[in-house]
């Protein structure tokens, strides 16, 4: 004889499946990719031998260095915040540590596990390579053979790399305008509070934007529900 379940069991909320919906790269196609990596290139390259480009932060570096009120100060700490590696990497570990304990799936630790390493592939090999000195260390040039590398901002792109995979993460669960909130807002928010406290110089955000922007859509490609499919958690 069959038997009734419980009211507390009857109540639960089914599990959502996992990935619905699914969030992709917008605009769709590689040519985006390929806009993102050629702007890239030639920002770069913008920044080597074009020069008004270099006075433009010198300028901007300091116009923020004579408006700083206390106040302002630390709402700007706040925004940098958003583009700490170490917090967001550990988040978006547990969240996708969760969702897999959830759905008996190791498919959400894919996408969490490559973030961190796509990103310091990337991002470190960029900095050691043009070696740019800080806003208030070191030479404004790029390749100008000193210690600090700041060129690109792994702030702004973590700001963009981390929240862009868990609102893929959480996407099932989130509302599409709390999801577009988790997806872009961090990124912009870290742009201003590092640039405004020198953190870094302007154009060292915007190529930090430009590459999280391009990993995101790189994190986004990667085919990780059918891809383990096979290694269901039992």
């Amino acid at each position: 004889m069959p038997v009734a379940p419980s009211p507390a069991r009857a109540r639960r909320r089914p599990v959502r499946p996992l990935g619905v919906p699914v969030l992709v790269p917008t605009p769709p196609g590689w040519w985006f990719d390929g806009l993102l990596a050629a702007a890239l290139v030639a920002f770069t390259a913008a920044l080597v031998w074009w020069s008004p480009l270099l006075r433009l932060d010198i300028l901007v570096r300091d116009w923020c260095d004579q408006h700083r009120p206390e106040a302002v100060w630390l709402v700007m700490q706040a925004f940098d915040f958003f583009g700490q590696g170490g917090p967001w990497t550990t988040l978006t570990v547990l969240v996708s540590l969760w969702l897999a304990w959830r759905h008996r799936t190791v498919r959400p630790i894919i996408p969490a596990g490559l973030a961190p390493i796509v990103s310091t592939i990337l991002i470190v090999s960029l900095k050691r390579w043009t070696a740019r000195g800080a806003p208030h260390l070191g030479s404004v040039r790029l390749f100008s053979g000193g210690t600090e590398v700041e060129y690109p901002s792994g702030h702004v792109s973590n700001g963009i790399v981390y929240f862009g995979v868990l609102a893929m993460l959480l996407a099932p669960y989130l509302p599409v305008a709390a999801r577009r909130l988790v997806q872009w807002l961090p990124g912009v928010l870290v742009f201003v509070g590092t640039t405004y406290l020198s953190y870094h110089w302007l154009t060292d955000s915007i190529a930090g934007y430009l590459l999280g922007l391009l990993i995101v859509r790189l994190l986004l490609r990667v085919p990780w529900r059918p891809l383990s499919s096979q290694y269901q958690l039992r």
